[in-house]
């Protein structure tokens, strides 16, 4: 069956109340608390049959995919087939979850996001190392320059541990380069295989 077909199908035959079961949402005299929005005073009404539902606090009202579709936020064909899924309807031919699409792609983006976070954290990172590496640098050949006699505390003990701090600062330098190429071969591969 098409999606349209199978769409009005499930506007004729299915209740809201099969709907708000599947949920876990319970009604008292066709009233429930409206899920949409920060209700208190159980402003969605749910119209018997597959008639629908309406609610008077925000405003939004449809059928029971319109339901499904501000539910899960989804769009029109995934709310079909997630309800001909949930209710074993059998209108349309189902060969996965409809939401797996979605969350995939989802998951994808944020994945991807999270990714290019920490890419650029180590980018960052490598700069900050460089600059301190390169003002140390600067500042070892300025102390060594100078004359004994005029050299402080704090200068004979940036001379003496500057060849620790310069290669623990390389040895930094370095795990973060070796970390950011991991991540990009990563990133590299992640995008070829579809999800």
């Amino acid at each position: 069956m098409d999606l349209r077909s199978a769409a009005q199908t499930i506007r004729d035959t299915v209740t809201m109340y099969q709907i708000l079961d599947l949920y876990g949402y319970k009604t008292k005299h066709g009233f429930m608390i409206c899920p949409f929005h920060g209700d208190r005073d159980a402003s969605l009404k749910v119209y018997d049959g597959a008639r629908g539902w309406c609610c008077f606090g925000c405003g939004r009202k449809g059928s029971v995919i319109d339901f499904v579709m501000e539910h899960e936020n989804c769009n029109f064909q995934t709310a079909v087939r997630a309800i001909d899924s949930a209710l074993h309807l059998g209108l349309m031919d189902l060969k996965e979850d409809p939401f797996d699409a979605e969350r995939n792609r989802d998951f994808q983006l944020s994945l991807d996001q999270f990714v290019e976070s920490i890419y650029s954290c180590c980018k960052v990172q490598e700069l900050m190392i460089n600059n301190q590496l390169i003002a140390d640098m600067k500042k070892y050949k300025t102390i060594r320059d100078k004359d004994v006699k005029d050299k402080t505390v704090d200068d004979w003990t940036f001379l003496h541990t500057f060849s620790d701090e310069t290669e623990y600062n390389e040895y930094r330098l370095d795990k973060i380069k070796e970390f950011r190429e991991e991540v990009a071969a990563w990133r590299r591969k992640a995008r070829r295989v579809k999800i």
